[in-house]
């Protein structure tokens, strides 16, 4: 028995929530995720198909999803070799580039000058696309996974850098007074106030750079690689089996996709605010 504003509610006449309702509102949740890009799918797939019946496309112009996903578990071994080779370029790239650019930004803020002098020379190389330095990057660290990191890296920290930047200094200046009006240091701001604002900002470049990361991975694979779905993608090109090349494309795209979601789950989970 509660007493709750002169109110007495008893068990029996409190409202029980069904036992089965926890179950049915995951599962309603998961719904609510899975539909959206499950229906994209099915009509791009429709799609795909319609226009090759339509057209009447042969496969070396656009060949059927069937012959593609059969085509994929026919080599699957070296299909999931060369996937491994292109996560592990992608993410080691990734998450050294993400720390980098939030060391760097924390770095112009605790200390201005260093902006006036790192940030120029930033702009500078990422003012060129991150492939013309492919050739470069080739003849420095060698046609192995470490040229394609370096240049991830310099692509996602960059990304990370400016989203960083722009959400440390957009604390509110009122925050920043209070703060300092109990005697609180500007490292104890920038921890406790500046870098726990910036977070929002840094997951939306996180959830972008993934994406670059990906790409860069995969394009610069093709400029020269020992494996990876880039240089499975040039190398099926070059022997016209195009089918073998769009299974590597398709095994591309899902990567993304996987890796683009638990970033964004991530950050929906972590940095709630």
């Amino acid at each position: 028995m509660v007493a709750q504003g002169g109110l007495t509610i008893t068990k029996s006449t409190a409202r029980a929530e069904p036992a089965g309702a926890p179950v049915f509102l995951t599962f309603w949740r998961l719904w609510q995720l899975v539909w959206p890009p499950t229906l994209a799918a099915v009509l791009i797939l429709s799609l795909w198909s319609g226009a090759i019946w339509w057209f009447r496309l042969p496969n070396f112009v656009l060949p059927a999803p069937l012959e593609i996903l059969l085509t994929a578990t026919q080599d699957l071994n070296r299909l999931l070799s060369d996937t491994g080779t292109t996560i592990l370029e992608a993410l080691v790239g990734y998450v050294s580039g993400a720390l980098l650019g939030l060391a760097l930004a924390l770095l112009f803020v605790a200390i201005a000058p260093t902006e006036r002098v790192v940030l120029p020379v930033y702009v500078t190389i990422n003012s060129v696309p991150m492939v013309a330095y492919g050739p470069l990057a080739i003849i420095w660290f060698g046609i192995g996974p470490s040229s394609k990191i370096a240049l991830i890296v310099l692509a996602v920290s960059y990304q990370i850098l400016i989203n960083a930047l722009a959400g440390l200094r957009g604390c509110d200046p009122a925050a920043i007074a209070l703060l300092r009006s109990f005697g609180a240091s500007e490292r104890t701001i920038l921890l406790k106030l500046r870098l726990p604002g910036s977070l929002p900002a840094v997951v939306f470049g996180l959830r972008v750079a993934i994406v670059h990361a990906m790409i860069l991975a995969v394009v610069l694979e093709m400029l020269g690689a020992k494996s990876g779905l880039g240089w499975s993608i040039y190398k099926s090109t070059q022997m016209m089996d195009f089918v073998e090349a769009w299974a590597a494309v398709g095994a591309s795209v899902q990567v993304s996709l996987v890796i683009y979601a638990i970033v964004s789950w991530a950050g929906r989970h972590f940095v709630w605010w």
